[in-house]
């Protein structure tokens, strides 16, 4: 009795890796769907409203990363005259 459980449980683990595989191609078909449709409606507004590059620019722009500007700048060692 307890084989035919670890079958059936296998069997069964099987099926939902499978099903599993089945969602992550379909939610990637989608992203990918969804990406193009964004890009689309975005080159439509940057049409309609005339946009150029240099206005879209600092809003494209990525932010440097912020870890080095947290940490405080050491003082310069002053040298001692004699």
């Amino acid at each position: 009795m307890t084989e035919a459980k670890f079958v059936d449980s296998s069997a069964e683990l099987a099926a939902a890796l499978k099903q599993q595989e089945e969602h992550n191609v379909k939610v990637q078909a989608l992203l990918k769907l969804s990406r193009e449709q964004d890009l689309a409606a975005a080159k439509r507004v940057i049409k309609q409203h005339s946009f150029t590059a240099r206005e879209l620019a600092p809003e494209l722009k990525q932010t440097r990363n912020t870890s080095r500007a947290a940490t405080p700048r050491k003082s310069p060692v002053r040298r001692k005259t004699k």
